[in-house]
């Protein structure tokens, strides 16, 4: 896989990750609301009417979540996919030995021996 195909899986995971994460937090205070209710609003529980609903909208939003976590193991994946395709960032000869440059650097050096 080319890197922009990389990018593109990896843009892509991100995206779905969120929407799915956002659906499941509406529907979360979808649940909460029609067990509970809300007071200020004069909405009263619909779960005492309703509970069959209920309980398949808790197991929805369980199985919501569940593939969030899927999804987050997916971007893991996707991220290590398209950062192993980058080489690690090198320091020049002249920049290392140039270290430490002032005394507060020479300070820390001191303190945390390489």
């Amino acid at each position: 896989m080319s890197r922009r195909g990389a990018w593109t899986v990896f843009i892509f995971d991100e995206v779905v990750t969120y929407v799915i994460l956002a659906a499941g937090s509406v529907s979360a205070e979808v649940v909460y609301l029609a067990n509970k209710g809300d007071v200020a609003m004069t909405w009263s529980e619909a779960c005492g009417s309703y509970g069959g609903f209920c309980k398949k909208a808790t197991v929805s939003i369980g199985i919501t979540f569940s593939v969030v976590g899927f999804y987050v193991i997916l971007s893991h994946i996707s991220s290590y996919i398209l950062f192993s395709k980058y080489d690690a960032p090198s320091i020049s000869f002249t920049a290392a030995s140039s270290y430490p440059r002032n005394k507060q650097d020479q300070e820390m050096a001191a303190a945390f021996p390489a």
